[in-house]
């Protein structure tokens, strides 16, 4: 029930484009690091919004400097802080393609992407997942990445992980991670990626702190189809 009530809330009462107008107050273009901060800020100050925040980033950033990535595929682009998050660790070349179901959110996000200064290596690709995967190898000759954050509509994890194994876009030692796995949970996804042999996964404690509540981040490594 509190998630339901959570939930909708978010939907009901969280917009982007109100967020990059507070950003646009407070933090100076270009600048990352106050940007993300005018961001959590934001979530303190005014009304929650659905990003990683800064605890669950510090976890994220680890894993992603640790591996050094260059292509990247997010799904669940929502206002845009977790795909400039992960834009600013990558090298010069990288890049990170995101799929964000919502045309407003997306054109949100693209806005602040934009005033961050990451849009040459950020693309935000619009539509449901599901049908967005299938297009990637063809429609924007996207072949295999070395990284994927999945992150938006919870029933969707394992479905799209599988979407992104059918068309050969993983290859061996491809990372994986999927925030809230604690809460609201994504329960299918959880014992497939623990129970499958073409992955080796491990997980983080983490929060949702501008909730108070306890969550759980999965980093899975794909290992090969065998």
């Amino acid at each position: 029930m509190q998630y339901r009530r959570l939930r909708n809330f978010a939907y009901r009462s969280t917009e982007p484009d109100r967020l990059l107008t507070f950003v646009k107050s407070v933090a100076k273009e270009g600048d990352i690091p106050s940007i993300l901060a005018a961001c959590d800020k934001y979530c303190v100050e005014k009304e929650w919004i659905m990003h990683l925040g800064g605890e669950k980033g510090k976890v994220f950033c680890d894993i992603v400097s640790k591996i050094k990535p260059k292509m990247c595929l997010e799904l669940g682009t929502y206002s845009g802080y977790s795909a400039i998050l992960l834009a600013s660790l990558l090298p010069e070349d990288g890049k990170v393609y995101t799929v964000e179901f919502d045309s407003n959110y997306a054109q949100a996000a693209r806005l602040l992407i934009q005033y961050a200064k990451m849009d040459h290596k950020i693309t935000i690709l619009c539509g449901d997942a599901g049908e967005v995967i299938p297009t990637l190898r063809n429609r924007y000759s996207l072949d295999k990445f070395d990284f994927v954050f999945i992150d938006h509509h919870k029933p969707f994890y394992c479905r799209d992980l599988k979407l992104i194994e059918k068309n050969n876009h993983l290859r061996k030692g491809t990372v994986i991670i999927a925030d809230d796995l604690g809460w609201p949970g994504a329960p299918e996804y959880d014992e497939y990626v623990q129970t499958s042999k073409r992955y080796k996964s491990s997980f983080y404690n983490t929060k949702t702190v501008f909730l108070n509540i306890l969550d759980v981040m999965g980093k899975s490594i794909y290992l090969s189809d065998d």
